[in-house]
């Protein structure tokens, strides 16, 4: 098999495994099949973004480690929102104005990381032309998507209160409004064709000039005016000071296997001590689902959550404790805890972002897991470019003084992990996940799955699973009265969705290479599989 392509819209999946077919490397791939992703599901990711990539190369044996998260603009000041916030979210985190300042339109925008991400990507491992990969991409904003029922329940859905809904966020600018809401005022449903031709002017135009047209361009200077004139903090200075910071992966144990993760400000570290806590308990000893078994996987969760809490924040600001949070030492620490029955502080729960993921191999052996985002979608459109910029100012600290606090070039605290997992240096499984902080226990629980109840990677990410950050278990109607009623016995509270598959717990993402390659995309967000 030439290769295979896991992400959440088939139709991306699609596009990559077409790369594949004709030769191309999961590199390559995972440019095209990315940009796909951005039309295909136009708020869970985009140019307007950011995002983390773990990519291990055959020729090499190396695992290298991409950042190209949003950064604070320059016009930021630290503490200026203080006096006006009226709290956050209860299940999100996300800070709260009377005005959306922080969530809708151009004081929402951070400056963006993806087109920058990518183009650095490209220029490291890719063998096929920029522009070629770029074009699957433009055809699609230009013929038109089909609205997915993911997509249309993105905007449809009820939302955390205090949040704007669906109509507000697309409504933000008149430029968004003109592209997602048809001319009777509804919304696109499901199966509606969605076209897009000034994002796919856009990507033409980055395609022929290169992503350095985003950030200093002739594409930079139209979108810099537009930023400015509208009240953005981010400033032309900012885009022509964007960089993408390659990096080393954080890295760990669990049953035997390694795995490798994305460093701060993302939260691989987090990922990798729920699992090593998890190594000091035989959970394949277990019933998969039992009480016994969603026990310690929920103490594991809200005791790496409450160092995630305590620790993590952009490492180039603040001094995060990377080599104790993932050391085996820390790990032991926590599961003696758990084994006495102590159930950890945790940290408040958040509310699933919008963002995407992608999970790639080929017959090489070159290996790829991408986690890509806009949070949630700012709602803002320079007009005639076609693109939504991200709305990553919501999870700042709006106070001075913490190690989130707002600050011009600081990137802010995510969810992210994209991971591979090896076994004797090579690669047999690249996991990821959108979903907010969700993705942690999401790619957890996934994995375990897989090493620890011998699931398939369809298997294991469409399992029932739980999330726990603060106490509460959040748990899908699949979780049988039972064991609500054990989890609850041993001192748990238990929040047990309507939803059999439920949004909420994150759209896990799994590609398994030993001893074939297959893969497993969540059927909460859809999701596809495609293979060369």
């Amino acid at each position: 098999m030439p290769g295979m392509v896991v992400c959440p819209q088939p139709r991306a999946a699609d596009v990559g495994a077409e790369i594949l077919a004709s030769g191309g490397s999961a590199f390559d791939a995972a440019v095209a099949t990315a940009f796909a992703q951005m039309i295909a599901d136009p708020f869970m990711c985009g140019i307007g973004g950011f995002g983390s990539i773990q990519a291990y190369s055959a020729n090499t044996g190396e695992i290298t480690s991409l950042d190209f998260h949003t950064t604070g603009g320059s016009g930021i000041v630290e503490g200026m929102w203080a006096a006006d916030v009226k709290g956050r979210t209860e299940v999100s985190g996300y800070t709260l104005f009377d005005d959306f300042r922080s969530e809708l339109g151009y004081t929402a925008i951070m400056t963006p990381g993806t087109v920058a991400g990518f183009g650095a990507f490209h220029n490291r491992f890719g063998s096929r032309p920029w522009a070629e990969l770029l074009q699957p991409a433009i055809a699609m904003a230009n013929d038109g998507v089909t609205v997915t029922p993911f997509f249309a329940e993105y905007l449809a859905r009820p939302l955390v209160p205090g949040l704007p809904g669906g109509m507000q966020r697309v409504s933000a600018t008149d430029a968004c409004r003109s592209i997602y809401v048809k001319p009777d005022g509804s919304l696109y449903a499901v199966g509606d064709t969605l076209r897009n031709p000034d994002y796919g002017a856009t990507l033409a135009q980055i395609a022929a000039e290169g992503p350095e047209t985003f950030y200093t361009g002739p594409l930079s200077e139209r979108l810099a005016a537009d930023l400015e004139a509208n009240g953005s903090y981010v400033t032309r200075d900012d885009l022509a000071g964007y960089k993408p910071i390659w990096q080393k992966p954080v890295t760990g144990t669990y049953r035997g296997y390694t795995l490798s993760s994305v460093p701060p400000p993302a939260s691989g570290v987090t990922l990798i001590q729920i699992l090593q806590i998890l190594d000091h308990f035989p959970l394949a000893t277990m019933a998969h689902g039992s009480a016994e078994h969603l026990d310690l996987v929920a103490r594991a969760m809200a005791a790496a959550h409450h160092d995630r809490e305590l620790w993590l924040a952009d490492p180039h600001f603040t001094d995060v404790p990377v080599d104790d949070m993932v050391s085996r030492e820390r790990a032991a620490f926590w599961a003696e805890k758990i084994a006495s029955g102590e159930l950890p502080p945790g940290a408040k729960a958040t509310e699933p972002s919008a963002t995407t993921q992608l999970c790639i191999a080929d017959e090489a052996g070159n290996v790829v897991s991408c986690t890509h985002s806009l949070g949630t979608g700012s709602g803002a459109v320079t007009p005639g470019a076609g693109f939504v910029y991200n709305n990553s100012m919501k999870l700042f600290d709006p106070f001075p003084g913490g190690k989130n606090a707002m600050m011009p070039g600081k990137a802010r605290v995510t969810g992210m992990v994209p991971t591979l997992i090896l076994k004797d240096g090579v690669p047999v499984m690249s996991a990821g996940a959108p979903g907010g902080s969700v993705i942690i226990s999401a790619v957890a629980q996934s994995i375990s799955n897989v090493i620890d109840f011998g699931m398939s990677p369809a298997e294991a990410v469409a399992a029932p699973r739980i999330h726990c950050e603060s106490g509460p278990i959040e748990a899908e109607a699949r979780m049988p009265d039972r064991v609500k009623r054990e989890l609850e016995s041993l001192g748990h509270t238990v929040r047990r969705s309507a939803r059999s598959y439920d949004m909420m717990m994150s759209y896990a993402h799994l590609l398994e290479l030993d001893p074939v390659m297959r893969g497993g995309a969540d059927p909460r967000s859809g999701g596809g599989v495609a293979w060369a």
